[in-house]
């Protein structure tokens, strides 16, 4: 149910070029206290938009004349405070990520879309429009007290207490705010995992073995627990901009490429940077990622930077990423021992890698630490043994290695439900792992 709009009914405007799309949408929100506009297009919604004010767009990513990824930024640019929600499959991956970059979508639902998860999806944006709105409000009311206060020289302690009570509630609201964005900025991650761990030619798996290393290097170099969580997810989205590949650059293991192939495969570090230069807050990773292929003689690229002036969490990826590189067959055809990749790239130490890496890497080795990151399939809960309000101590992976539910995540019965019908839909049999406070009770104790 639509809960938020009890004085004044909410208004979504739903953008589709399907009829049949339109009157689903038109169905589900029948007895709802909100208003539905329809159009059929792009040029058609923003018409609607110069005349009326809408809290809610629901777009469809495939659009003629105008996609769904320009019809959003157009749409930015008329209604800024409108909560934008982009509906798409996962075979339009060069659109998607338009829509990410210049759409500035708050929340992607997969087609078809679960009729539950979608009111509660509006739902939370008309939460997130009509926050901005009272902030504003609130704002202009704390204005209108400070001049007030000024004018009337009286009751000044009760009134600047009044004033500071308000300004909490407002820095509250905005905290929650800010809470709310950052985990539509995870969402936004998690997709774009899932983009890699289901692109053909890429791999979920690698990419999580990198990240991992990047971790254990980064811990035993003595990095603070916040640059090894920087460092660890630079190593899981390094090949970002391999999205932007034609096929023929990854066919091949990278020592088969023609020389003019080779150049452009290096040019995947700046096409991961375009594709997240809209989200400011993840330049540090981007940073990292950005100069992966920087050598410690000076001779990489895009840069020329050595030895100290490369980033230390690029040096770090660049062992990682080359050590799986070689277990995987992406380097050359030869397969890898963990020896025999140790071996390889200490043989470049000083000229492509730190040496001091290298070390550590024999270490780990040594101590049996490069191993895969587990999907436990045999320890863990069952579906059966949880309850609501449980809480993920691990990311919940499938057997494709497609991120099902993150770390953190706190079960509810309709998560529980979906998971029941995954697992009757795929014929498998999910275990999760748990947070443990008292393992008396622990499903697993």
């Amino acid at each position: 149910m639509i809960a938020l709009a009890k004085e004044t009914p909410a208004t979504i405007l739903c953008v589709d070029d399907e009829p049949s799309i339109l009157k689903s949408l038109q169905r589900l929100f029948l007895g709802q206290p909100c208003e539905v506009l329809l159009a059929s297009s792009g040029e058609e919604a923003l018409a609607l938009m110069q005349d009326r004010a809408v809290e809610v767009i629901i777009c469809d990513m495939r659009m003629p004349q105008m996609s769904g990824a320009e019809f959003l930024q157009q749409a930015t640019q008329l209604q800024p405070n409108a909560y934008r929600m982009l509906m798409t499959g996962y075979a339009d991956l060069a659109s998607t990520i338009a829509a990410v970059n210049i759409g500035r979508i708050h929340r992607y639902i997969q087609k078809p879309w679960d009729n539950n998860e979608l009111l509660k999806a509006v739902d939370e944006g008309l939460e997130y429009y009509r926050l901005l709105l009272t902030n504003r409000q609130l704002t202009a009311q704390v204005e209108q007290q400070n001049t007030r206060l000024k004018q009337l020289n009286q009751s000044l302690e009760e009134q600047v207490q009044q004033r500071t009570q308000q300004l909490r509630q407002s820095l509250q609201q905005l905290k929650s705010l800010l809470i709310q964005r950052e985990k539509e900025s995870d969402a936004i991650l998690q997709l774009l995992y899932n983009i890699i761990s289901i692109h053909p030619r890429l791999s979920g798996d690698y990419a999580r073995r990198v990240s991992q290393t990047c971790h254990d290097l980064a811990k035993a170099l003595g990095c603070s627990n916040t640059q090894q969580q920087l460092i660890s997810h630079a190593g899981l989205y390094s090949e970002v901009g391999k999205l932007g590949f034609n096929s023929g650059l990854l066919d091949k293991p990278f020592h088969a490429l023609g020389a003019n192939d080779a150049r452009r495969y290096l040019f995947h570090p700046q096409l991961a940077e375009e594709i997240m230069a809209p989200a400011v807050h993840l330049q540090p990773m981007v940073e990292i990622i950005l100069h992966q292929y920087e050598h410690y003689n000076g001779d990489g690229v895009p840069d020329g930077l050595k030895a100290q002036e490369i980033p230390v969490g690029s040096r770090i990826l660049a062992v990682a990423r080359d050590f799986w590189a070689l277990i995987y067959k992406r380097l050359s055809e030869n397969v890898h021992s963990h020896a025999e990749a140790i071996a390889w790239l200490k043989r470049q130490q000083g000229s492509v890698y730190d040496p001091q890496l290298i070390a550590i890497m024999e270490q780990l080795q040594q101590r049996q630490q490069l191993n895969k990151p587990e999907v436990d399939d045999v320890q863990g809960a069952t579906i059966e043994q949880l309850q609501p309000g449980m809480q993920l101590s691990h990311n919940l992976y499938n057997r494709n290695q497609m991120l099902l539910l993150p770390q953190g995540h706190v079960l509810t019965q309709q998560s529980l439900d979906k998971l029941r019908e995954y697992q009757a839909k795929h014929k498998t049999v999910l275990r999760l792992q748990l947070e443990v406070t008292d393992k008396s009770n622990s499903p697993t104790a």
